[in-house]
């Protein structure tokens, strides 16, 4: 009984020393980034290493603020961000419930499509579709940045939203069907509710990479009115070779770029612990 109570409590001791390693390596990148956007530019390389400034330099964020044109970028990305995650899912939601809980013939051969196509990287193509959003006239227009973000993120969604359509029981569809309900309404007063979780994964996944999509954002945009956070956060990097980057002020418009993310998450969490979804199966 000893041996076994020693066993426990070592093992215990052992799984709590990961976790803190874990998020000690998780949110040490967050740290740093914090102390840096405060630090004076003096400091940030100083020898030896301080890891908090000896006077927080909150004039680093208003320098930056300009700097970036923060409101603008904010904007830009918002409008992007929002349009490419209602398309997404107005697409990703109906195929990956068609995938997961329709049957047709052809139902294996488009998953390995959809599978394959996840293998292709956006840089390959960026030239030809340059090109073709030229000929559209959607160079510098927030619509060429929406319809890159559906493309390259459609196909990942749509599997992800399948697996959480998959774990959806047939007995309660079977059952809205006898009640009388059709597919379509079986979708959305059935599946959605029980796949919320999933589809509020699949959120954050679309904001995150929309939000951060670098690429075709600086590819397709050219003037200042239309480019996007990230991009006049790459602008800041743009100075003089002898003075160096500034990252006390690169650190600073990170932070702020990040805040978008933070709010999303925070304000979504309950779908993803799934206390929305509780008492849907009875």
């Amino acid at each position: 009984m000893n041996r076994n109570k020693i066993r426990k409590r070592a093992y215990k001791i052992l799984l709590a020393l990961v976790v803190i390693v874990m998020i000690v390596f998780l949110f040490f990148p967050v740290v740093a980034m914090l102390t840096v956007s405060i630090k004076p530019a003096n400091e940030v390389f100083s020898r030896p290493v301080r890891w908090m400034p000896s006077e927080p330099v909150w004039e680093n964020y208003i320098e930056v603020f300009k700097k970036m044109d923060i409101l603008v970028g904010f904007k830009n990305s918002i409008i992007v961000a929002i349009g490419s995650i209602i398309t997404i899912l107005l697409i990703g939601i109906p195929a990956a419930y068609a995938m997961s809980k329709l049957d047709y013939w052809f139902k294996g051969i488009i998953y390995y499509l959809v599978l394959v196509s996840q293998m292709f990287a956006p840089i390959i193509v960026i030239i030809p579709l340059y090109q073709q959003m030229n000929n559209w006239g959607l160079i510098d227009n927030h619509i060429s940045l929406v319809l890159m973000n559906v493309t390259f993120n459609l196909a990942f969604i749509v599997l992800m939203l399948k697996s959480s359509f998959d774990n959806v029981p047939v007995e309660v569809l079977e059952s809205a069907k006898i009640d009388g309900c059709g597919r379509f309404q079986a979708l959305i007063r059935i599946s959605l509710p029980i796949a919320s979780m999933g589809i509020a994964v699949a959120i954050i996944f679309a904001f995150t990479r929309t939000w951060n999509e670098f690429l075709f954002a600086f590819t397709f945009t050219s003037s200042t009115s239309n480019k996007t956070i990230i991009v006049k956060l790459y602008e800041i990097l743009k100075n003089n070779p002898a003075i160096g980057i500034p990252w006390h002020l690169v650190m600073a418009g990170a932070t702020i770029a990040t805040t978008p993310l933070v709010i999303l998450f925070i304000s979504i969490r309950k779908y993803i612990t799934g206390d929305v979804t509780k008492g849907a199966i009875k």
